[in-house]
């Protein structure tokens, strides 16, 4: 019976955790899509101080939250999403709106995988 305890007591533990790692991931995926799109749309109406601003404060959000989703995430996913990040505020300027604005989506859809990696679903956890 004692073994019956524990394997639920471990089962709860493991619930708790991949719950935490969910919510940890979702909110992080919700504010950086917002900065993102945020920079899109000012690269796309040509207001490039402002792009380069949102550039530096998502990197700066990312530098905050990379620390805790290491700890999560895999690491190489990670790695790459913070080369792409530190790029992108280099790159608003005129000369470079092509760049910057597929930059931007290659990182929207790193977070989207990301993110859709952590669901829940039965090829996620099998």
């Amino acid at each position: 019976m004692k073994r019956l305890w524990y394997a639920l007591v471990l089962v709860i533990i493991a619930l708790g955790i991949s719950f935490t790692e969910f919510i940890a991931v979702r909110n992080s995926y919700n504010t950086f899509i917002k900065t993102i799109d945020e920079a899109r749309t000012a690269v796309e109406q040509e207001d490039y101080n402002r792009a380069k601003r949102l550039g530096k404060e998502l990197e700066n959000k990312w530098n905050e939250k990379e620390k805790k989703l290491n700890y999560l995430l895999e690491h190489s996913v990670l790695d790459e999403l913070s080369m792409n990040i530190a790029e992108l505020s280099d790159l608003s300027s005129e000369e470079s709106k092509n760049d910057f604005l597929s930059d931007i989506d290659k990182i929207k859809r790193q977070f989207i995988v990301l993110y859709t990696n952590e669901l829940p679903y039965g090829d996620n956890i099998f």
